[in-house]
């Protein structure tokens, strides 16, 4: 394994590491929501988390990928002194300005999205939230930057831990419902925004770079739309499905699509870590035969990672501990559809791979017709199944979003920078997946053998020749170098 593949799976580690302490505590809300939230409840509260998600995407318009594609070529500490805090009191102008409208909108905000006037004082305080988040983003992009991989990460952990705190408190024990809920997200996103600011402070100064804000808003705005297309492949089927079903069914869907956080995890930890490396590996040739290196890894840990969790999930989806339910028994339904939602995450996997010849060709406009094209593909299957087959239709869509936007992505990013991936390595993987189906269903599917053919992937990878036992102790011996710095 290359010296700069192996600084990429540190950082990959060090962010999975923090993602799985983070994800996990906050994978705790979901029994604590299923088992206190009727379905209604919780589908309410998705829906306004989805206005949240949806609204961050507009509050940073791409200001943070902006930021770091800059900074990354900044001649000199000077020119990096001045883009961080002009990045920073940029971000912050336009995101008080987005607040105040949301502030005067709110209680018709809540009639449109929620079928109800009476949530407007959880859009205003919603509002906040926005607000709080969007200064964070910079700062956040800066600790990534000079590979502040654990600063970032005991910022993101303390974050879910006071959310879940606050959940505990004001959901459980003050039993404040839906009002509860956002009251702890505005107290993790106080927290979180002070904490990520005092870790940059050094870099904050009162100045403002006027010739930087066009370059900044011309990378950046075209990750607006994109950002939007990516999040309504993420969440707009929970409105659809509000509008052709009901919150109780909005409720069970996102209690299914929570379970996809264990793929979630490995790309989210992957993005943080590949994005500022292959902006550094840069498009030389050499870089070629490193990222396919890289997608051919992060491939089978993605497949290996399917495999097992769906020939486990009949366990994991009725895990009991001290008489809570890890889903409540009301949500349980939704075991159909994670299988669907964990590929998506696969192929948004692939997706981020795909995305470093955009990047250098500095053709972020292709990003947003990409998005925009796949979301569209998830909206018209989401109207095309859901009548028929209710809440599998919307995970079918999920996936077809996803997997179109991995597909346009690798066509348009080679005109730019052709990676030679190998994918007849990619082939057998999904041929030990088939197999390891298989010889569970032989067994008939019980859980001995799920785990027999959880086995036999592994075996599979060895036999089919996808890795070797050096590969294996290549990574292994990570863990025992001593840490570095990503270069």
């Amino acid at each position: 394994m290359t010296q700069p593949i192996r600084q990429l799976t540190r950082q990959t580690v060090v962010y999975g590491a923090g993602n799985v302490l983070t994800r996990l505590v906050t994978f705790l809300l979901l029994p604590l929501f299923t088992n206190v939230l009727s379905p209604e409840e919780y589908g309410l509260t998705t829906l306004l988390y989805v206005f949240l998600g949806f609204m961050n995407i507009v509050y940073h318009y791409g200001l943070d990928a902006a930021f770091m594609r800059y900074y990354s070529n900044a001649n000199g500490s000077e020119a990096k002194r001045s883009l961080f805090p002009t990045a920073l009191w940029l971000g912050a102008a336009t995101s008080t300005i987005l607040s105040i409208v949301i502030l005067f909108s709110a209680t018709s905000l809540s009639s449109l999205l929620l079928g109800s006037d009476s949530y407007g004082h959880l859009f205003r305080l919603a509002a906040a939230i926005l607000l709080l988040d969007a200064v964070s983003h910079v700062p956040f992009a800066l600790l990534r930057l000079e590979g502040r991989a654990t600063h970032f990460v005991a910022i993101k952990f303390m974050n879910v831990m006071i959310t879940l705190g606050m959940n505990i408190y004001f959901v459980v024990m003050k039993e404040m419902g839906l009002d509860g809920v956002f009251l702890s997200v505005a107290a993790a996103s106080t927290a979180t925004t002070l904490a990520v600011l005092a870790a940059t402070a050094r870099s904050i100064r009162l100045r403002f770079d006027k010739a930087s804000v066009g370059p900044l808003l011309r990378f950046g705005l075209p990750f607006l739309p994109a950002g939007l297309a990516t999040i309504a492949m993420e969440s707009i089927d929970r409105y659809i499905l509000a509008s052709l079903t009901d919150a109780a069914t909005v409720g069970i869907y996102s209690a299914g699509y929570k379970l996809g956080i264990f793929l979630l995890l490995l790309t989210t930890a992957f993005q943080y870590a590949w994005q500022p490396f292959f902006l550094k590996a840069g498009d030389r040739p050499e870089s070629k035969p490193l990222f396919s290196k890289v997608f051919t890894n992060f491939m089978v840990v993605a497949f290996f990672a399917w495999t097992a969790l769906t020939l486990l999930l009949p366990e994991i989806i009725r895990l009991r501990l001290g008489g809570v339910w890890l889903i409540g028994p009301a949500f349980q339904e939704a075991e159909s559809i994670v299988p669907i939602i964990l590929m998506a995450y696969m192929f948004q996997g692939a997706y981020l791979n795909f995305l470093p010849g955009i990047y250098f060709a500095e053709k972020t406009t292709y990003i947003a017709g990409i998005t925009g094209i796949s979301a569209l593909i998830n909206v018209a299957v989401n109207f095309a199944l859901i009548p028929q087959f209710g809440m599998a239709g919307a995970a079918y869509a999920t996936l077809a979003g996803h997997s179109a936007m991995a597909i346009l992505t690798y066509f348009v990013s080679r005109r730019f920078f052709s990676v030679p991936y190998d994918w007849f390595r990619l082939l057998r993987l999904a041929t030990a997946t088939v197999a390891a189906l298989g010889v569970a269903q032989l067994l008939d599917y019980t859980l001995m053998g799920r785990l027999v053919g959880i086995a036999s992937f592994a075996g599979g990878l060895f036999v089919l020749k996808i890795i070797s036992i050096r590969d294996v102790k290549s990574i292994a011996s990570i863990f025992h170098e001593p840490s570095a710095q990503s270069p």
